[in-house]
Parts: structure tokens; sequence; C-alpha cells
């Protein structure tokens, strides 16, 4: 296969487009496949029942030996059966993915999954930025489909890496972007346990179960089947009497009846427990296997060694207690081996040696599945770069070209952007609609990717780590009985508070139209003092503002700088260039917008 870093703008929908078509053939001949294998099966099936109906009619012993053939082959065949279907469904989830890969490239998301139950609502940014939501950040990345995964890609958002960390993820990135094949086998094998793959909770509740130390040592119980066994044969020899066998059955009884309540609550759960261990080895099975050698890799992968293995040895266990469920087993093997005790046993043995690894593997499960993500968004927006982060002890951003992620190429104006050092603000003034939010969305969104270890939306991107914290969707609360004003407020003081913390990392704050909740006198007087307050601090970031006289006045403070994004009137329409321009808007459109909807101003 081509190298991917050498494809151009369209060989992400090219290289989607033909996996799936692939895919689809694949899955056809599987079917196909699928559809043969039942009808011999069946034949097989009907096969054993004709011939042991004629070996009871007739006696004849080659018959007999037909209908075990018969039978054995029967059980070959329904494992081929799985495993095609298995093969057959994989191809189908190959195809999901890779349809889900081009809707993303049209920027429409079709997966359910918006992240919002991580949403965190005093975040520093979160709720601002669209990090969460059914048009955000985290459904523009996620390419994870665990709970586990989902879990450590948001908190990957929400929480910058230091830039060690940082530089180590872009290098792992790279090695997975080159890999996609990996990327999207590892979404398919995760599909094929959809559920199970987020029932992670109740395994993890259970393998911190401990069984009261009583039941524990009754455990060794479960040999008695074998003075069962020599008691039986000595019946059948007519040594003792058959009654002294079904004494012993009784105590079989007496003793599975001691562990009755364990078992059911164990039982309750081994379905969902089964699928969970059986999803969750499949998945470190392509981890353990997995050809990649960047440090932040390797250092991950020490700790998976045998746990696929061990996770499956556990799903097999899982299956075995639940065969309890079928009476007949219950009655004829059940009962006269103690089978639920050896099946205990034989799970608290695995907990006991295995309790202690399993955060190292969800972990490394985890890391994986919010890597997939980075490095499957690197791979779907070649003209994306990875941006340079390095230590500084001011604010810094340096930015050529830099456009919103969540905006369509098609449709994005891309801007530069360059700032260094703290106690500075930039004032951003212009019309409605004209693009001030949306580039203070830019520049933070941009951070977060950067911050979080991913390529960028720019053409060139440097920057020094901060902390970004934004103001830009303050609402009321009727439950707090607080007004939009004095939530503001409030959010302003936590800014305060965070630029007050000696941390040595800079605050990089977004604060859209600020004040806006008061009148025009107070806003002004209000935004003046907090920028004067802010330059004293370790903090530096960019306000938006339709107020004028702040721009002035910041005309003539060095600390204080003007951009301004513009609209014209053509032809009695309005226009946006959505360009950054340096110094005071000197043009608005309010009294436009008024007009246009039918509001006579003149009036």
């Amino acid at each position: 296969m081509e190298n991917p870093t050498e494809f151009s703008k369209t060989a992400p929908q090219h290289f989607f487009e033909t996996e799936f078509e692939k895919a689809r053939l694949a899955q056809a001949a599987a079917q196909k496949r699928f559809n043969a294998l039942a009808i011999v099966r069946l034949s097989v099936f009907a096969g054993i029942l004709v011939a042991a109906w004629i070996w009871n009619r007739t006696g004849e012993s080659l018959l007999a030996i037909v209908v075990v053939a018969l039978i054995v082959a029967f059980f070959i065949l329904m494992k081929k059966h799985q495993a095609v279907k298995r093969k057959r469904d994989f191809q189908r989830n190959i195809q999901t993915v890779n349809e889900d890969e081009l809707e993303r490239l049209a920027y429409r998301f079709k997966r359910t999954d918006t992240g919002t139950q991580f949403s965190e609502k005093e975040h520093a940014y979160a709720t601002d930025l669209d990090i969460f939501g059914g048009y955000s950040l985290y459904k523009l990345l996620n390419r994870t489909r665990t709970a586990e995964g989902s879990r450590r890609l948001a908190n990957w958002l929400k929480n910058h890496a230091d830039t060690e960390e940082i530089a180590l993820r872009q290098q792992t990135s790279i090695e997975f972007k080159n890999q996609p094949q990996y990327i999207q086998e590892w979404e398919a094998t995760a599909l094929l346990h959809e559920k199970a793959a987020q029932q992670i909770g109740t395994f993890r509740a259970w393998i911190t179960e401990k069984m009261p130390d009583e039941l524990v040592k009754s455990l060794r119980l479960r040999w008695v089947p074998l003075l069962t066994l020599v008691i039986g044969i000595a019946a059948i020899l007519k040594l003792i009497p058959v009654g002294l066998f079904l004494l012993a059955l009784a105590a079989h009884f007496l003793i599975l009846r001691r562990y009755l309540t364990s078992i059911q609550q164990l039982t309750n759960k081994t379905a969902t427990l089964g699928r969970t261990l059986i999803a969750y080895a499949d998945l470190l099975k392509n981890a353990e296997s997995a050809p990649f050698t960047s440090p932040w890799w390797l250092r991950r992968k020490e700790f998976i060694t045998g746990s696929s293995s061990a996770l499956h040895q556990a799903g097999s266990l899982f299956e075995r207690l639940d065969y309890r469920n079928n009476p007949f087993f219950s009655l004829f093997v059940g009962l006269p081996t103690l089978w639920d005790l050896h099946c205990l046993a034989a799970l608290e043995s695995w907990k006991e040696t295995n309790r202690s690894k399993l955060a190292d593997w969800l972990d490394v499960l985890a890391d994986t599945e919010a890597m997939n993500s980075l490095a499957g968004y690197a791979f779907a927006n070649p003209e994306c770069v990875i941006p340079e982060v390095s230590r500084q002890d001011d604010v810094f951003i340096k930015a050529k070209e830099m456009g919103h992620p969540l905006i369509p190429g098609s449709k994005r104006v891309s801007n530069s952007f360059e700032m260094n050092g703290t106690g500075h603000t930039i004032l951003i003034t212009g019309s409605n609609m004209s693009g001030k939010s949306t580039f203070l969305r830019t520049i933070g969104l941009n951070f977060v990717l950067a911050q979080t270890g991913a390529v960028v939306s720019a053409d060139s991107f440097s920057c020094a780590p901060v902390r970004i914290f934004s103001s830009m969707r303050t609402q009321d609360s009727l439950e707090e009985s607080t007004s939009s004003f004095y939530a503001e407020l409030k959010r302003l003081r936590k800014l305060l508070e965070l630029a007050d913390e000696k941390s040595g990392t800079p605050v990089f704050y977004l604060l859209d139209e600020i004040l806006k909740g008061t009148n025009s006198a107070d806003r002004h007087r209000g935004a003046e003092a907090l920028i004067r307050q802010l330059h004293k601090k370790n903090a530096s970031g960019l306000v938006s503002t339709h107020d004028l006289e702040l721009g002035e006045w910041g005309a003539t403070e060095n600390y204080v700088h003007n951009f301004h994004f513009r609209s014209d009137v053509e032809n009695g329409k309005l226009h946006f260039d959505y360009r950054l321009h340096e110094g005071i808007c000197t043009s608005f459109n309010a009294s436009e917008l008024m007009r246009m909807m039918g509001i006579d101003i003149e009036l």
C-alpha cells in the first residue's frame, strides 16, 4: 500500500472508499460461505437423525459409527460456521468504520456518542469551546469504541499534557497514522462486541469483590466427587448398597446449597462478564501484536504481555459457569461433579493472580483508543500540521493561516496570529457576525489540540503550554437564582483566582462580549478595571467587545493591542471577509441588520 504521508488532500477519501468497497466484497463472499455452511450443517443434522432412527430399528453397529462421525462433523461445521460469521461481521464493521470516516470528512457526525457525559459545568473551557456536544471537537476526533477509551480521550481533551508527553504522543500518532488499517481493525474488532465493551464497570466491581474466608476454605470440598465416584463404582459392583451413592449425591446438593447465594450473584453477571472479557481480550490481542516502536508505545506494551490469553481464560471460565443454567447439565453433570465449585475456585484463583494487573491492561487499552483518535484525525486531515510545543515561562503562540477545525475547509477562512509575553490583552472589536467569537474559539481549539498531542488546523503553529480559560457562554440559572450577568462575574472571579495560582504555567484567557449584561458605562469601567488587574498577573489573552471606547482606551496602554473584524455593505447586502485586521473597527452593521429585518430605525 502507498505510504499515507505521500497522499494528496483527496487521498483519505480515496482510501476510505477503497477500503469500504474491499470490505463489501469480502462480506458478500463470507455471507455466501456462511449460507452454504448453514445448508451443510442442516443436512448433517438431518443425517444424524436418519442414521440414529435406522440404527434404532435395525441395531446395525456400523450405523452407530456413522452417527458418531456425523456428530463430530456437526461440531466441526458449527465451529467453522462461527468463524465465518465472525469474518462476515468483521467486514461489515469495516464498512461501518469507513462510512463513518467518509461522513466525518463532510463534517457530518453519524455516531450518537457526543461526549456530554464527560462535561463539567465549571470546566475552564470545555463548554465555551465546543469540546463536547452534537457538533464538537470530541465528535471530530473520536474513534473510540469502548467506555474506557472514550473516557480517556475526553480526559486528554480536558486536561493538558506536559511538553514531554505531548512530544511522545506526537511521535506515536505519526506511527499510528501510517498504519490506518490498524486503527480500522481495532474499531471493527471492538464493534464485534459493541455492547459488551461498554460493561467494564461490572468487571471492575467483580474483580474487587472478595468471597468470605469461610467459603474460600470450603472450596476444597469440590474434590468430594472423587469419593462419590468410588462409592458409585462400589455400588455398581454391588459391594455396597445403592442408597449410599444416593446419600453421597444428596451431600453434593447440600454443599452446593451453601454456595447458592454467591453462585447466583455471579451467574447473574456471567453473560455480561463473559462477553466483556472476550471483547477486551480480542482488543488486547491486537495491541500485543501491534508493530509500533515509539517509546510511548513500548512503555505501554510492557504491561500487556499475556493479557489477552489471561482474559480469554477468565472468559472461558465464565462460559463454563454459565452451563449451570441448562437444567439437564445441572442435573447430570453439575450436581455429580460439583461443577459450580470448580468454576468458583478457578475464578477466585484467577482474581488473585490478575487483580493487580487489570488496571494496567485497561489503561493501555484506553490509551490505545485515544491514540487511535489522534492518529485517525491526522490521517483524515493531511492539511493539518504537527505543532511545535516548547516550554516557556510566558504565553506564546505563533500561527500562520490558522483555521477553525470544526468548519469545513471549503468554508473556512484562516488567519495568522502571534502573541508573546504575559500581562497583555488583545482587544477584538467588530460588527455582529463578523467572526469575533469564531476567532476566539479558533485559537482556543487549536491550543487544546496542540496540548493534547494532536495536529492543528494551520499552515504552521508554535506555542508554549498555557492554562486555557474562557468566558463566552455564561447563562442565567433558575436553579441557583443567578442572572447571566452575575454568572459572568462568578466566571471572571475564577479567572482571577486561576491567574493567582503559583503553578508556573501562565493563563491564556478568551473573553467574549465582556460584561454584556450591564449598561454601557458600567461595562466600560468594569472591562477596563479587569484588564488592568489581569495585566499584573501571570496571564494574557483576548477580549472581544462592541465597546469602541474600550478600544480607544486600549490604544493608550502599551499592554493592550487592538485588532478587529469588519463588515461592508455592497449592493445593499452585508459582506464579511472574516479577516483579522489591526486597529479598532470602524464599520458596524447593527443598523443595516435591523433595516433588513424590517425595523425602520429612522422612526
